[in-house]
């Protein structure tokens, strides 16, 4: 049974891709959107259509507000109504409290927490009721690092911007977010092929693992189904139990 339109931002690798092709096995049609990586989000768009969704694809820019404001203006132009919205899409830069630049910060939490609010702001009139936004945060939200300050703060704060928006989009709209632990996409392989670091997050880990981009977009899928039609400002962590250590 078809679930209507879903937004998924950054959907061209990683979780966004995983999330992508969840949903289109759920039964929804997809807006994949992406920055960069033509080819890449063409082989998603593909496997979605191949198991049944509709789908269209649109380029944006995310990290300024003209560009949010244009990638929300063109899908608006589309006249889809939507059932739902992932903001996926989002950037870490390194830097801690002594070596963060102001650049690295900017842009961080432009990508990372304004874009996902202020595409809600333009595009909630368009959601169908009832529907559902979900969040993509980080278990780094949870558990602070060492390296990455910019990154935490920004998902730290769109835990509590995704409450705000379930306030305020209530009864007719759910807002929550999922909080990743550490998981195998090719944004972290580095991080992952290296052996040594690899062992010391999986014993880090209760499960004893790193996270799929598969257990990742089964958590968002359940989120935007009606199995959780009574969940609203909530954040579901995926991490394996990393920060409960």
């Amino acid at each position: 049974m078809k679930k209507g339109f879903a937004l998924v931002t950054g959907s061209s690798k990683g979780l966004g891709k995983a999330i992508a092709i969840e949903l289109s096995r759920d039964g929804w049609d997809l807006i994949l959107h992406y920055n960069s990586g033509k080819e890449a989000v063409t082989e998603v768009d593909k496997l979605c259509r191949d198991q049944g969704s509709e789908t269209m694809v649109i380029q944006g820019d995310l990290s300024s507000i003209g560009g949010i404001d244009s990638t929300c203006t063109d899908i608006r132009n589309m006249g889809i109504r939507l059932k739902g919205i992932v903001n996926n899409a989002g950037i870490s830069l390194p830097g801690n409290i002594s070596t963060i630049t102001q650049e690295a910060w900017e842009r961080v939490l432009d990508v990372n927490l304004r874009a996902p609010v202020f595409i809600v702001n333009r595009l909630s009139g368009v959601i169908e009721k009832p529907g559902s936004v979900v969040n993509i945060s980080s278990a780094a939200a949870i558990k602070a690092g060492l390296s990455a300050i910019a990154y935490e703060a920004s998902k730290a704060a769109l835990v509590h911007a995704t409450r705000s928006m379930a306030v305020t989009l209530a009864p007719g709209i759910r807002v929550n977010s999922v909080a990743p632990g550490f998981v195998k996409t090719d944004i972290n392989r580095k991080r992952w092929e290296d052996r040594s670091f690899y062992e010391s997050i999986s014993k880090a880990t209760l499960l004893g693992r790193w996270g799929n981009p598969e257990d990742v977009a089964k958590a968002v899928r359940f989120l935007m189904s009606e199995d959780a039609s009574y969940i609203t400002g909530e954040t579901l962590v995926v991490d394996g139990g990393i920060t409960l250590r």
